[in-house]
């Protein structure tokens, strides 16, 4: 067992780096590192928000509950915060180690009962942590600095700590599958209980994840009583379904619409973008033969494109497809996960989500993860020399990756000086918080590394005040398809309107009960004017209150 050990804590190390670093207090602030001062701010907002109702408020949209977005994960954290631990030491350290942890140990006893094979097994953990894609043969291409973990579009595991509600989510589906496996060699009250617990909930941590494990259930029902004549799995699959149902209804109702019919996006926009593959060639040839109706060749083109999408994302996991053992895909496991490997194949080659095309991506995360199973069995199967070829090329682009999480500054901090004017907001009654709309133009002022406010459009004054915010982190109101560009126009208004009669009233209006504004910033007339009286100030921010 000691090398499953030892792989799964250097796994956990390399997937960890940038959450351990970020949300801590050093000597400039708060660091945030990676994507964090977007997604990892987003859930210390919604955390907040949970920690004072089941059903949250949009951090960045006062008034307005949450919907279109799976929370369960934020509502863990909330839970476990309510016993004294701080919601930071949990999104940044604790929940990753646990979450990282728990995929090598249930990749190891997946591998185990899928192929009872010890040198698959520790292969199968291996994939799991340190596959990558073969963005590092296009940064190679192109002349660039050696990269590209998501080149072909989808991120690789060492990212997985870094989008927690996709983290959580899978290793929920590989215990399910455990737990569905021994289900139906043993049975079990208990085991039905979880599974369908695991299940039916699965929707609320990630809805990718909610369709997948659903579907691939289906499936797997459907051939227990149509060819094994077993109807063991009927209630499980049903309570499960009414679950989700259920959790669908209150949490993702309006999620459907999001969905946009837009085939071969992901693949096109790979080959057109150059901060991807960019082949301009390729972006010519494909516009040429539309307008000429050449379809032959279109189709031709295109199934190169397709091929270089499915091949660079999977990487050195491609081998898994090289002998592919059909003989066992009868069986229920690998018939339930090869089910559950189409349905999160598909979505991406023919839909985009609004708001965020890319993001339905995140359901071939998954399919990544599955097709990392059927490399270690193939790599098992290799000579020694080219195995440890596999072996020694597949972490190439993830490992840029790792490398750029040990930059010693972070891109984006929160100062000091924020930081305590924000907590003393903490400290005062709840109400909502009007703030400056983010103005990208104002980072220009600043070096490396930038302050959260012009940083990126994020919801930082929610997440460090635990109050709801009138109009913040837009880019993530747009992927919530939240009717929130009047409100934008109103605060965008309001802090460069000279009419006081009209900010007097659209305070008032709205029921804004603070106003927070960093130093950067200025209100268009004398804060004199206005009707609310400064509560805090220091070199960092001004925060007001509206009189009442």
């Amino acid at each position: 067992m000691i090398i499953p050990i030892i792989l799964t804590i250097l796994g956990t190390v390399f997937q960890g780096v940038a959450m351990f670093r970020s949300g801590a207090m050093y000597d400039f602030g708060i660091g945030y590192w990676g994507p964090l001062a977007r997604d990892g701010v987003w859930h210390e907002a919604l955390v907040g928000q949970l920690t004072k109702s089941f059903i949250p408020q949009n951090p960045g949209l006062a008034g307005f509950p949450l919907t279109n977005y799976h929370y369960f994960y934020d509502l863990l954290i909330a839970i476990i915060h309510k016993f004294g631990i701080p919601s930071n030491f949990l999104i940044y350290r604790f929940l990753p180690v646990i979450l990282s942890v728990a995929l090598g140990i249930g990749t190891y006893k997946l591998a185990q009962v899928l192929f009872k094979d010890k040198l698959v097994s520790y292969l199968a953990v291996f994939f799991a942590f340190f596959a990558s894609s073969f963005g590092w043969i296009a940064s190679l291409i192109k002349h660039e600095q050696i990269g590209g973990e998501s080149t072909f579009w989808a991120n690789q595991p060492v990212s997985m700590n870094l989008n927690p509600p996709y983290a959580i989510s899978l290793v929920i589906i590989i215990f399910c599958i455990l737990l569905i496996d021994s289900y139906i060699k043993k049975g079990g009250f208990l085991k039905a209980v979880a599974i369908i617990v695991l299940s039916g909930t699965l929707i609320g941590f990630k809805v990718y994840a909610g369709v997948i494990l659903l579907g691939g259930l289906f499936v797997l029902t459907a051939k227990r009583l149509i060819i094994d004549k077993d109807k063991k799995l009927i209630p499980v699959f049903i309570f499960s379904s009414l679950i989700t149902l259920a959790i669908f209804l209150t949490q993702d109702r309006l999620s459907l619409g999001l969905l946009q019919f837009n085939p071969f996006w992901l693949i096109n926009t790979m080959i057109d973008a150059g901060d991807r593959v960019g082949i301009p060639n390729f972006t010519l040839r494909r516009f040429a033969y539309l307008a000429e109706g050449k379809w032959p060749y279109l189709i031709a083109l295109e199934f190169i494109c397709f091929l270089i999408f499915f091949v660079g994302n999977l990487g050195t996991r491609v081998v898994g497809f090289w002998k592919f053992d059909r003989k066992n895909m009868g069986k229920d496991l690998p018939m339930f996960i090869l089910s559950m490997m189409v349905i999160s194949f598909i979505p991406p080659l023919l839909f985009t989500q609004k708001g965020n095309p890319w993001n339905i991506v995140q359901f071939f995360y998954y399919f990544l993860y599955f097709a990392g199973l059927f490399a270690a069995v193939s790599v098992r199967k290799l000579p020694l020399w080219i195995a440890v070829i596999v072996i020694l090329i597949t972490p190439i682009s993830s490992a840029a990756t790792f490398r750029s999480w040990l930059y010693p500054n972070p891109p984006a901090y929160l100062s000091v000086g924020e930081y305590n004017g924000l907590k003393f907001l903490s400290t005062q009654d709840d109400g909502i918080v009007l703030k400056h709309p983010f103005n990208q133009g104002a980072r220009s002022g600043f070096k490396d590394p930038y302050p959260l406010s012009v940083y990126a459009d994020n919801a930082y004054v929610s997440a460090h005040s635990a109050k709801s915010v009138f109009i913040e982190d837009v880019e993530q109101q747009v992927v919530l398809n939240t009717n929130h560009k009047e409100r934008l126009e109103g605060a965008t208004r309001f802090f460069i309107e000279k009419d006081l009669s009209w900010s007097n009233k659209f305070l008032k209006d709205n029921n804004i009960k603070y106003v927070y504004l960093p130093k950067i910033y200025q209100l268009p007339m004398a804060e004199g004017e206005y009707l609310m009286n400064k509560i805090f100030e220091n070199g960092g921010v001004n925060i007001y209150k509206v009189l009442e």
